[in-house]
C-alpha cells in the first residue's frame, strides 16, 4: 500500500495524527520541501508527534517519509496526462467527453494492471486452483461484484467456487476451511478489519490465501502464499467512483479465470457450452450455432 492510501487510511491514528496526515495529502509537494520542525508548525503539533505518525505507517521516520513520499509523487506526477482515476470527469464535460475518457481510462486501467502481472505466480494460482478441492472467494463491497462474475465463468465449467455476501457468513465458510481449499481474498487497502480476520480463520485452518490487493505493504499481505497487485492509482474516499479498482479487479479475475480455462481447454469448453445449453430456456432450433 502507496503512503497516501495509508494517510487516508487514518487507522489507529490520534487526533493529531489525522491532522497531520490531512495536511500532507492537502500540500504533498510542499511537505516534501519542509524540515520536521517548520511542519510541526504548520500543523500545530510536534516533531515527536510527526515522527510517531511516520512509524504507524511502517517508515523508520521523517527523513525516510520525506525520501518515499516524494518518489511517490514523481511517479504520479508521470500520470498527469492519463486520465484522474477519480475525477475522470467534471461537471462542464460533455456526454461526449465523459465516454471518450470512460473508454481511456479503462485501456488504462488494464495497461497499469497487466504491467503488475507476473507469469510465475499466476501458474502458480493456477497450480492451486487444480489442486483444491473447493475455491472460496472472500471480499467486501466492490469487490463482491467482481468475485460475482469470477464465480460464475467458474460454475460453468465445474469447478466448485464458493461466495458469501455477508460478513458473517464469510466467517462461517473461513472456519469451515480446510488445507485442500483455496482462499482468494480480494480487498483494495489490505486492511479491512473483517478481512484480516478471516485471512487469520483461513491460516489457521492451514487453507492457502491468494490475496489479490494494492501495492505495498499491507495485512492481508503478510498472511498471503500468493500476492496479486492491482493498480493502485485510486484514492479510498474522494472519487466519484470505484472505476479504475472494479476495472483492475475484473481484468486480474479475468484472467485467473482464463489461464485455468486453457489447463484444459476442449474438456472445459465442452463443460461450458454444455451447461449454457441446459440453463438457456429458448427452443432448440435457436441454439444452433450459426455455421452449423
Amino acid at each position: 500500500m502507496n503512503i497516501r492510501t495509508k494517510l487516508e487510511l487514518e487507522e489507529h491514528f490520534t487526533d493529531s495524527e489525522k491532522g497531520i496526515a490531512r495536511y500532507i495529502l492537502a500540500h504533498g509537494k510542499e511537505v516534501v520541501k519542509d524540515s520536521i520542525s517548520i511542519l510541526a508548525e504548520k500543523t500545530y503539533t510536534s516533531p515527536a508527534t510527526i515522527v510517531r505518525l511516520t512509524k504507524k505507517i511502517g517508515l523508520e521516520g521523517y527523513n525516510d517519509f520525506r525520501i518515499r513520499y516524494s518518489a511517490e509523487l514523481e511517479k504520479l506526477a508521470v500520470q498527469e496526462n492519463e486520465i484522474d482515476v477519480n475525477f475522470p470527469f467534471t461537471k462542464e464535460d460533455s456526454y461526449e467527453n465523459i465516454m471518450n475518457n470512460l473508454a481511456v481510462l479503462a485501456n488504462q486501467t488494464i495497461e497499469h494492471t497487466q504491467a503488475l502481472l507476473d507469469e510465475k505466480d499466476l501458474r502458480k494460482v493456477v497450480a492451486l486452483m487444480k489442486k483444491a478441492r473447493a475455491i472460496d472467494l472472500y471480499g467486501t463491497e466492490n469487490s463482491l461484484l467482481a468475485a460475482g462474475l469470477f464465480q460464475n465463468k467458474m460454475t460453468r465449467i465445474g469447478k466448485n467456487v464458493d461466495m458469501r455476501s455477508l460478513d458473517g457468513s464469510q466467517t462461517f465458510l473461513a472456519s469451515a476451511s480446510a488445507p485442500d481449499h483455496l482462499a482468494i481474498v480480494i480487498s483494495y487497502s489490505g486492511e479491512t478489519e473483517t478481512v484480516i480476520r478471516w485471512v487469520q480463520i483461513l491460516k489457521s485452518k492451514h487453507t492457502p490465501v491468494v490475496a489479490i490487493t494494492s501495492l505495498g505493504d499491507n495485512h492481508l499481505s503478510r498472511y498471503a502464499d500468493i500476492i496479486i497487485r492491482i493498480d493502485t492509482r485510486e484514492k479510498l474516499f474522494n472519487k466519484i467512483a470505484p472505476f479504475s479498482s472494479i476495472l483492475s479487479f475484473e481484468y486480474i479475475l479475468s484472467v485467473i479465470y482464463s489461464c485455468y480455462f486453457q489447463e484444459d481447454y476442449e474438456g472445459h469448453l465442452e463443460r461450458k457450452i454444455s451447461f449454457d445449453q441446459m440453463s438457456d430456456k429458448r427452443p432448440a432450433h435457436l441454439l444452433k450455432d450459426d455455421n452449423e
